[in-house]
């Protein structure tokens, strides 16, 4: 078998366009799906770069059976290596749960599902982007709550996916400097 290595962080920076196609117009399945996959190999880059240069990096993070090859595994390590903070630990862990929902259901799951609003009215991220002073609707249409629950995932996925992307950035110029 190939020594599996992370989609490397220039092809990465390239497919965020796509994902956020893939976030707005694709069914709810396939946002979620490949949201939590996108942050998956942001953490994958991000770890490697923690890591001494060395083909066991690959073999540990391969999804294919590797000890952090998993999204959750690899959110837990980096945040107790402490490359991101609590608050998007929590949050990517909460985007796990969601990913899990949809993943595990013998039938199709979107953003109406009373359970999968709940937690993406958890998520932390997108609340950055919330307009404080907008005027609450009385009785929203069932569009409109699917709408602001899918919004709150893809917020979340975008914005946490940049700050993992800084991140690992980050730490590859400080290796350069080196």
């Amino acid at each position: 078998m190939k020594n599996w290595k992370p989609i490397k962080l220039e092809e990465l920076s390239g497919d965020t366009q796509k994902v956020y196609d893939v976030l707005n117009t694709e069914s709810d399945l396939a946002c979620v799906l490949i949201g939590t996959s996108y942050l998956s190999e942001l953490l994958a880059n991000m770890i490697q770069e923690s890591f001494i240069k060395s083909n066991i990096s690959g073999k540990l993070l391969d999804p294919r059976g590797g000890s952090i090859g998993q999204f959750s595994t690899r959110a837990d390590l980096a945040y107790c290596l402490g490359l991101i903070k609590k608050s998007i630990y929590q949050d990517l862990s909460k985007i796990a749960v969601i990913r899990n929902m949809f993943a595990h259901k013998h039938v199709s799951l979107d953003f109406n599902d009373n359970n999968v609003r709940d937690r993406c009215g958890e998520l932390e991220a997108w609340r950055i982007m919330q307009d404080k002073d907008a005027e609450e609707i009385e009785e929203p249409s069932l569009k409109q709550i699917h709408d602001l629950t899918r919004n709150q995932f893809n917020l979340s996925v975008i914005l946490i996916g940049t700050r993992i992307h800084l991140g690992v950035l980050s730490k590859i110029n400080s290796q350069n400097k080196k």
